[in-house]
């Protein structure tokens, strides 16, 4: 029985620092997603404000979901980020064709 507990108890130990390692892990992906929205384009918010990133060359139309409140259209500037409103109140954004 000794035995047996010796080897179970480091098995536990290991175990369960795996599990404490593993979700930092897996959470590392998500900042790096938004990253890539920000620098190629698109909807991306942080803790207080929304944002629309747009690369293109030409200033373009974008639709804006507006939680409380009626949508809107903006036309912001090409290679630019543009502060579309408070988040979660600006809860997403997108190309609708050119200015």
């Amino acid at each position: 029985m000794q035995a047996r507990s010796r080897v179970a108890l480091p098995l536990a130990v290991v175990a369960a620092t795996m599990g404490l390692v593993a979700p930092a892990a897996s959470a590392a992906p998500a900042p790096a997603r938004e990253a890539a929205a920000r620098q190629c384009g698109g909807y991306h918010h942080d803790e207080t404000w929304a944002y629309y990133t747009h690369c293109g060359p030409t200033p373009v139309n974008i639709h804006i979901d507006i939680a409380w409140g009626p949508d809107e259209t903006r036309c912001v500037k090409r290679n630019s980020t543009t502060n579309i409103g408070l988040w979660p109140r600006a809860r997403n954004a997108w190309y609708i064709g050119l200015c």
